[in-house]
Order: structure tokens, then sequence, then C-alpha cells
């Protein structure tokens, strides 16, 4: 049985955890390291673990040799290089959350680490897991619709998922995490190189901070929405999202004997959560199209659109003898010649939780990886250098 530890018990994590609950057979859960002691009380309970396979510091858990045989790291974007090289540097196979770093000289430091410590790093990118894009991979590679000359694709992030992430949440500012396009859209780029097989050559990017910006609050706002006379009117009201609609609430964590309602009340009331969204401090775009020119002169357009109550995705991929178009769970293929379309429906796949069971596969891939020496993980670490880069291109 593989013996895994996890290093940040977040929402990503808590998900990929969710795998040792599928298949009990295959893989333990030995150690965690969680600064937030209610999640790492909270993750303790939930597998039973001793207190001290907990640990509050990565370096704490890092100086005890031989803890495991792989880690999930799943913190904050700023640790996440420091980890890896520590994990690699230990012999511990590693499945890391994506962005991978914060530059691309970090990336390629955790892929040529890796190489030479012969550890396993996969990324988690869930894209490539998905049964609409793999079967846009297979189609694509059928050549059904002739030469791609153009692709689309268009991200809709959510106004909810922006403000709970970009604007009032962890990845607000680039310092401290990444730029929001290299957070969101990464796996989005991978999933467009991966299906295409296309090399880029140049990037073209426009984006900026457009609408979160303190000039742009209400007249009369204040500075928590719990208190302000307009927040009943105000279409980015925390109120309204976490209490009223009640959404995105999983993410904060409840301790023993407190219920879920004190917790986001005294969020609304003293939380980074409860904050004007105009007042934030937040530095990361609001909007940006990315436009990527291949070596083979195939044109790839990335939109992250957030000014939208939809979230997910639609992308169009043209060809010289036809086009597909896809969303999340529907594949098109349309012919140019006689206009024969044919449809590939994933709609059941998609409604199963955990991305429509692909955060479960990601796991389960990397463990059967580790398990085999002569496996690699489906996104290993030296897949992943191209994405990024592209992406840090971008800014």
């Amino acid at each position: 049985m593989i013996r895994l530890a996890a290093i940040g018990v977040g929402n990503r994590t808590g998900k990929y955890l969710r795998y040792l609950e599928a298949y009990p057979g295959r893989a333990a859960l030995v150690a965690i390291v969680e600064p937030d002691p209610v999640r790492r009380e909270n993750a303790r309970k939930r597998f039973g673990l001793a207190a001290e396979d907990c640990y509050e510091y990565a370096d704490d858990f890092f100086s005890e040799p031989g803890r495991c045989d792989a880690v999930i790291i799943g913190s904050p974007d700023s640790e996440h290089y420091s980890e890896a090289m520590q994990a690699i540097s230990r012999g511990y196979h590693v499945l890391l959350e994506k962005p991978v770093a914060q530059n691309f000289g970090q990336c390629e430091a955790i892929a040529r680490a890796a190489a030479k410590a012969r550890v396993k790093v996969g990324v988690c990118y869930v894209l490539r897991f998905m049964p609409v894009y793999r079967k846009i991979k297979e189609l694509l590679d059928s050549g059904i619709i002739g030469r791609v000359t153009d692709v689309s694709h268009q991200e809709f992030v959510g106004i909810d998922r922006m403000l709970h992430t970009y604007v009032r949440g962890y990845w607000n500012k680039a310092s401290e995490s990444n730029p929001s396009f290299l957070s969101k859209c990464c796996h989005d780029v991978d999933m467009l190189l991966w299906t295409t097989g296309a090399r880029i050559k140049s990037v073209q990017s426009t984006g900026s901070l457009e609408w979160y910006r303190p000039e742009n609050a209400p007249a009369g706002s204040t500075d928590y929405c719990i208190d302000c006379p307009v927040e009943k009117t105000c279409a980015y009201s925390a109120i309204d999202m976490y209490i009223r609609r009640g959404v995105w609430t999983d993410n904060f964590p409840v301790p023993e004997r407190v219920s879920k309602e004190e917790v986001l009340q005294e969020e609304m009331r003293l939380g980074r959560f409860g904050r004007c969204a105009f007042k934030c401090g937040n530095d990361v775009a609001d909007r940006q199209v990315v436009t990527m020119l291949s070596t083979e002169g195939m044109l790839i357009t990335v939109l992250m659109n957030t000014f939208t109550r939809r979230e997910g995705r639609r992308t169009v991929y043209s060809g010289t003898e036809g086009e597909i178009v896809a969303d999340g769970w529907k594949v098109e293929v349309r012919m140019h010649k006689d206009g024969k379309v044919v449809t590939f429906d994933y709609g059941s796949e998609a409604a199963k939780p955990l991305h429509g069971g692909a955060d479960i596969e990601i796991v389960d891939d990397f463990i059967s990886a580790v398990e085999d020496p002569s496996r690699q993980p489906a996104i290993p670490i030296s897949d992943a250098l191209e994405s990024h880069r592209v992406c840090f291109m971008a800014g």
C-alpha cells in the first residue's frame, strides 16, 4: 500500500483525498501538513491520524525522513516550489497542484531535480482526464476536420468564483500567488496544446484589472458588506453570496462545537471574505485575452471571461475539412462539405461530482505510476512546462 502525505488540506486536496475512500486498499494517508488548526484537526479526524502525524509546517514534516512514499502538494502557490524540491530531495514522488510555481525558472528547476533524482512528479491538470477533452483529442488525432487552422476557447470564470478566489480570496495578489490567467487557465492552455499538438512560438496578451478597484465602489459603500447601506442593491455583495445564496461556503473550515452559520457571520464581520469587492487590495486581472501562434501557423485564442454568471468552457476548433465545437458535456463535429453534424453527449459523466470523476482519476493514475517503476504519470512535470511557459509569457 502506497503511503501518502498531504501538504495543504484545503479544497482541492480534500477532493483528491476522496480517492482514499473510493479505493481503500491502494493507498493510505500517513501524514498531513496544514497551518490552519481547524483544517488540520478536521483532516486528522477524517482520516484517523495520530496527533504526531499532523504538522503545522512543511519543514517539520520534511525533517523526519522516510515518512511516506509520495506527497500531494495542494498548498498555496507560493509554497509549491520549496515543498516540491524538498520532497524530491527526500525521494518522495509528488502530485503537484497547478500552477506548479511562481516563475518559469522554478518550474524548470523542479523538472530537472525530478529527472536527476528519478522521482515522478505529476501535475493536476484535470481537463486531460475529462471525457469531452479526451474525445476531442481522439477526433483531432484522426484528422477528421483536416488541418486545424484556428482554435477559439472561452473560459467562463463566473462572478462568484472571481469574487471568492481572485478578488477577496487568496489568489488576489500576483506576488503572493500568481497572475489570474496562469492560476485559472494554465490547464486550459495545456488542454489546447495537448489536443492540437501545437508548439507555441509567440504570445500576445491583453488584459487588466478593470472593475474591482476602489474608484468603482458604489457611492456610500463601506469596507465591509455587513454594515454597508447599499449592500442589498450591490451585485457583488458578500452577504448575498455567502449568507443568502450560500454558495462557496464549503471552503470555510468549521471548528468543533461551532456552527457553520457562526463561522460565516464572523467572517462577514472581520474576515477577508466579508470585504467590499472594490476595496480588497487585489491586483490580478479580471479580464484577459491571450492569442498564441504555433510553429505550424495555428492561431489559438483564450478569453478569460469573469463578468458572467456562467461557469464552464466553450471551444471551437476550425479545420480545413470541418470544425469541432465543444463545451463541458458535448462535442459536435460539423463537416464543411456536406454539413453533416455528429454529436457526442457526455452530460451524464459531466454531472458526476469531482469534475465528473476526473479528480479521482488523477490520483489513481498517480498511484499507479508510483507502484510501477516503468510508468510515468499521465501529465508529468516535463509535459506541463510548455503550458506554464506560455502562461508566464502572457503575464
